[in-house]
């Protein structure tokens, strides 16, 4: 019988081992021997889980997930890098080294994890001893579900060990284990807790270096190029992948798009030739555009006027800056003609990002195609009549991958060849062009 009623009783009095044969009585001061708040027994040593903090076990996962999400994400990065059959094989040997490795064989033969072992507590059997394979297996097993953040956030975990005696979750009532203080065990020495702190040092800095790699891995990949449609679906312009449709914008916008992050808009606005009060050139078209702009603005500086094709189109395009509503703003706006049409691709910003931006809505800008149009007949004061080819298909123009172009019929070598055969064509129609332009000054 334990004549020292205390945690060993309580702890282990309603295992199934018969307690006598791992308790003694505590030593009495008279008995010559120093009193000790644990008894070692039989080369055995249990621990005290009366005054494990709810908190410290929570801080473990917390540490753990961030250094198996570090893990992971770096190695979704080299997965990236490898083709579709490789991705696979090496994102089913990430998961099981993450979880097999990290969990599974490091808690069961050692009673700890990374996070386990920073705030100095450990898992543990009926014996104080780690759990074990098979034990760790039954654990690990019920975590996906009770302490995964992406299901339940841990609720399930959290409400077992407040309100089960022992602290335990649902793993360890259903293996047996406890987690409790290292400080309450006995026998660990010197030597294994200095070659776990180097273990796990070099385990914790793998992860954050491989996770460091993911994070500069991505950063240098640009995101992806996606196609955004009117309603009518007549026209379309290319913007990444961060941008989105915004149905909040001007209502008469065929095309509206977002990035609030960022906060980068664009417009395209169509003005049917045939609904204005009257014919426009693409420079008095330009002008009235400008003038509109001007007269919204406090203080606007206007820069300089650029001609240019967009879509095979003679386009003009021009920037502008000044206060709107007490917010300093820049504007980016191209005007595209085609026989039918002038359009306006809007593209607004704060001033002081435009700089970094403007490489990116002058290449957006420059994406802006009718559906069905196959080059546009420029149509000046002298309508000239000069075809002008534009280059298709899109998928080339903007280095899509012709995998991905829903419009193109042809083989990528068919599209080459035609492609060249309209650059070959055009050069000598933009030289006529040119001279005529400069020989007719009254065009602009």
């Amino acid at each position: 019988m334990c004549l020292h009623f205390c945690w060993r009783c309580e702890f282990f009095g309603e295992s199934s081992i018969a307690t006598d044969r791992f308790l003694t009585r505590s030593p009495s001061p008279a008995s010559g021997q120093p009193a000790s708040g644990r008894a070692k027994t039989d080369g055995r040593h249990h621990a005290n889980i009366r005054g494990l903090d709810f908190f410290q076990r929570w801080g473990a996962h917390v540490i753990d997930y961030i250094l198996l999400f570090s893990f992971l994400f770096g190695m979704f990065a080299f997965i990236g890098r490898a083709d579709k059959a490789s991705s696979t094989l090496f994102f089913l040997l990430a998961l099981t080294f993450g979880i097999l490795g990290y969990y599974i064989l490091l808690e069961g033969l050692t009673g700890y994890t990374i996070g386990k072992f920073a705030l100095r507590i450990k898992a543990v059997n009926e014996h104080g001893r780690p759990p074990g394979i098979g034990k760790s297996i039954l654990r690990s097993l019920l975590r996906i579900v009770e302490t995964n953040p992406l299901l339940l956030g841990g609720l399930p975990a959290g409400i077992s060990v407040l309100a089960t005696k022992k602290k335990q979750r649902l793993g360890d009532l259903a293996a047996n284990t406890f987690v409790v203080k290292v400080k309450d065990l006995e026998g660990e020495s010197k030597k294994s807790v200095t070659l776990y702190a180097v273990i796990f040092a070099m385990l914790a800095l793998f992860s954050i270096l491989i996770g460091i790699f993911g994070i500069s891995h991505f950063a240098k990949v640009p995101p992806q190029k996606k196609t955004f449609y009117s309603s009518d679906q007549t026209l379309q312009i290319y913007a990444y992948s961060d941008w989105k449709a915004n149905s909040s914008l001007p209502p008469d916008a065929s095309i509206a798009l977002s990035n609030n992050i960022a906060d980068k808009h664009l417009f395209v606005f169509p003005d049917a030739k045939n609904e204005l009060e009257s014919p426009f050139t693409l420079q008095q078209y330009t002008d009235a555009v400008m003038t509109n702009l001007q007269a919204k603005l406090s203080e606007p500086s206007v820069g300089k006027l650029v001609r240019l094709t967009v879509d095979g189109h003679l386009s003009t395009q021009f920037s502008m800056q000044g206060t709107f509503e007490g917010e300093n703003v820049a504007y980016l706006v191209t005007v595209v003609e085609t026989p039918t049409h002038f359009y306006q691709i809007m593209c607004v910003t704060q001033a002081r990002k435009f700089d970094d931006l403007e490489a990116e809505l002058k290449e957006i800008s420059s994406s802006f195609h009718v559906v069905g149009e196959d080059g546009g007949v420029i149509a000046g004061p002298g309508n000239s009549g000069i075809a002008m080819f534009s280059y298709r298909p899109l998928c080339l123009q903007l280095s899509l991958s012709h995998a991905d172009c829903k419009s193109c019929p042809l083989r990528l070598s068919d599209l080459k060849k035609e492609i060249a055969g309209l650059r070959e064509q055009r050069k000598p129609l933009e030289k006529q062009y040119r001279a005529e332009i400069k020989n007719q000054k009254d065009i602009f």
